[in-house]
């Protein structure tokens, strides 16, 4: 291994612009720049489309994928995504090639070769996030690279589903990458295809359709790039676009920062578990914001662990993506020239930097904690100032529900996949200006959707036994966070299906509300086993459609399990249910402010509850008619203000008891010292 990870982190920031880009650049005539920035994103925008229509795995159905350009030195120019973080993650292994095999005479940069990766350690996520790439030429010059990632769904790991929660090092993750070249002269190198599937044996069918798709993404937006701009305007046209392409996103992004309040802003969030072993750990987060520059010092983060939840420093960077691509920076070009006002700190031996031999597949996992701290830590800098409101927003779910599962089809075939409708179905966070969506996204991929249920029960071998919202998942506030959604799975078909889940956000949630909103709730794990489910369904008796209904009830004749919501791998047979929820948003401002209308809307659609209007909203009403007593509302609500002023202390009294305070020991053996976070010890991996 030659890579070093310091320099994957500084490969993140610009390259120079050369002379010779910065004339071409300063020769676009009027309009040229916006027609041809705008061809530039439809020509992205068509790569997504025939990624979607290539491709079979779940991720790729519900558009969890990203395209990207990049320039001949490997900066992102722009992208249509999907998952923001993979454009990111494809500038350290791009520039890698660049700089360590292009002037290799054993290997080199020519017409028509792909290369493809996906080790954390050379700039990815984990290893089931996959890219290939390749580079357009015009006459005998590398103009730029395109690339086409995605989420693969079974890497040949030590449990199905590609992330496997049992890992101890990297050694237990499958298959992984380096940078290597295995297509030439626009030809997939059988050779290579064989190894991949030879590591992915349990989906080796999948595997080879996603790896094309990637390959036929990339090479319609090199040939659309090429025959529509390049050849049309010229080599000096095409330049100079994509360097004014990346220099609007840098000082777009500037100028909008230099707005924002300067100071400093901290925020801590804490997590309940390290893979299958509930414990506490922390994101310890400071941003130093002055003028147009921002420091981000994750200093005080828990330190890495012996278990599979860790991330690579250039994972974590990438995760900020996910917030300012969308959120603050949602109408600039998506270039790492956005990143070139911010700096990063990352302590080495925390659990965003661990030792090289650690386990990082559950870096999405770990990383939930930076999404949420980066949209609490920006929404403060900009709170008050009313031309950003609309951007000022809690935190998302950032729950990140994987179900996945392995089994053989009905159809007979190997599958082995991890299921989109919890991911992509988190509620946003609770907005200035009004609550959050439902049900709407996936935080890692704000324009994924749920795949089509007939689709996948035509193709896996289990039914949707209900798909709803789930009533009060929303943290609660002035504007609401959006709803998240319950569903469960019902095996089908077959004799068994095997399971797991890998997620947070069992004893606590990571996210927080934001000026007094509340956090969403918790979830638990549920299954059903040895059911009379199917024999109810049968006979046309009643049903149940709702998970707590399941856990309070239980009027199923069955075995209820209700354990951690990270479930160990292990089979489901034949009419058992595994029962999943995606999270809901975190709510923004004091839940007292919240219209009571708006309320008596939300419990008339089944989102809100009678419980949280009379305990939360504290709302005076008619439970039959919903209409609101607003007299005796306002009395209420000023009664319960008054009890609050009467439980108060000051801050100092506050502080001397708080800090009198600590959790259970038990929970705290990843947690590092108490309470600075700091790392005790070696962690030993063998």
């Amino acid at each position: 291994m030659t890579v070093n990870r310091d320099q994957l982190i500084d490969w993140l920031d610009l390259e120079e612009p050369t002379d010779e880009e910065l004339a071409c650049m300063d020769d676009l005539g009027h309009g040229d720049y916006e027609i041809y920035s705008e061809r530039l994103r439809l020509i992205l925008d068509e790569g997504v489309d025939v990624f979607v229509r290539s491709g079979v795995s779940q991720f790729i159905a519900a558009r969890d994928l990203a395209v990207a350009i990049y320039t001949p030195q490997g900066d992102l120019i722009d992208s249509a995504a999907g998952a923001y973080l993979h454009v990111v993650t494809g500038i350290p292994p791009l520039k890698y090639v660049i700089n360590n095999f292009a002037d290799d005479e054993t290997v080199g940069v020519e017409p028509g070769d792909v290369f493809y990766a996906n080790d954390a350690l050379y700039g990815g996520i984990h290893n089931p996030d996959q890219i290939a790439f390749m580079p357009i030429f015009h006459e005998g010059e590398i103009m730029a690279w395109v690339s086409a990632a995605v989420h693969t769904t079974e890497t040949g790991a030590i449990e199905p589903g590609g992330m496997p929660i049992s890992a101890r090092t990297r050694h237990d993750e499958g298959m992984k990458l380096s940078p290597i070249k295995i297509g030439e002269d626009y030809q997939l190198k059988t050779d290579m295809l064989e190894m991949q599937k030879n590591f992915i044996s349990r989906a080796p069918r999948m595997h080879e359709i996603d790896l094309r798709a990637r390959l036929t993404t990339c090479d319609r937006v090199r040939r659309r790039v090429k025959d529509l701009i390049i050849e049309k305007q010229g080599p000096d046209f095409f330049k100079g676009l994509i360097r004014r392409n990346i220099e609007e996103s840098r000082t777009g992004a500037k100028e909008r920062v230099d707005s924002w309040n300067d100071g400093t802003f901290r925020t801590v969030h804490f997590a309940d578990s390290v893979g299958y072993e509930d414990g506490l750990w922390r994101l310890n987060a400071t941003m130093e914001k002055e003028g147009p520059e921002i420091s981000i010092d994750y200093t005080g983060t828990s330190p890495e662990n012996d278990g599979s939840f860790n991330s690579q420093p250039v994972a974590s960077i990438a995760h900020t993506a996910n917030y300012l691509f969308s959120v603050p920076f949602h109408d600039l070009p998506k270039s790492n020239g956005t990143y070139d006002l911010i700096d990063f700190e990352i302590p080495k031996g925390s659990i965003l930097y661990p030792d090289a031999e650690a386990s990082t597949v559950q870096a999405v996992m770990v990383n939930q904690v930076v999404m949420d701290s980066t949209t609490t830590l920006f929404s403060r800098s900009m709170y008050d100032d009313e031309t950003e409101n609309e951007h000022v927003t809690a935190p998302m779910a950032n729950t990140g529900a994987g179900y996945a599962f392995g089994a053989v089809s009905q159809h007979g075939e190997p599958v082995a996949d991890l299921m989109s409708h919890a991911l992509n179905t988190d509620g946003t966070g609770g907005q200035a200006r009004r609550d959050g969506e439902d049900e709407a996204i996936f935080p890692w991929c704000p324009f994924g959707h749920a795949s089509n249920m007939e689709f996948v029960e035509n193709e896996y071998p289990f039914t949707h036994q209900y798909f709803r919202h789930g009533t009060d998942s929303c943290g609660h506030g002035k504007h609401r966070g959006g709803i998240g959604m319950q569903m469960a799975y019902m095996q089908h078909h077959v004799p068994a299906v095997e399971w797991l889940s890998i997620c947070h956000n069992s004893k606590l949630v990571t996210g927080q509300g934001l000026f007094g909103g509340y956090p969403p709730r918790t979830i638990p794990g549920l299954t059903v086993t040895d059911s009379d489910l199917k024999e109810r369904m049968a006979n046309g008796e009643y049903v149940p459609d709702d998970m707590i209904e399941l856990l309070q009830e239980q009027p199923l004749d069955a075995d209820y399990n209700v354990t951690s919501h990270v479930r160990e791998s292990q089979p489901y047979e034949n009419g058992d249910l595994f029962i999943g929820h995606s999270g809901g948003g975190c709510g923004y401002g004091d839940a007292l402010e919240r219209d009571p209308e708006a309320v008596m809307e939300d419990i008339e659609a089944d989102r809100v509850s009678h419980w949280a209007a009379e305990n939360i909203y504290e709302i005076e009403y008619d439970e039959e008619s919903l209409t609101v007593d607003e007299e005796a509302t306002e009395k209420r609500r000023e009664r319960y203000r008054e009890q609050r002023l009467e439980e108060a202390v000051p801050f100092e009294e506050f502080q001397d008891d708080w800090e009198q305070k600590k959790p259970p020991e038990e929970i705290l053996e990843h947690y590092g010292s108490w309470p600075e976070a700091e790392k005790e010890g070696p962690v030993l991996r063998m």
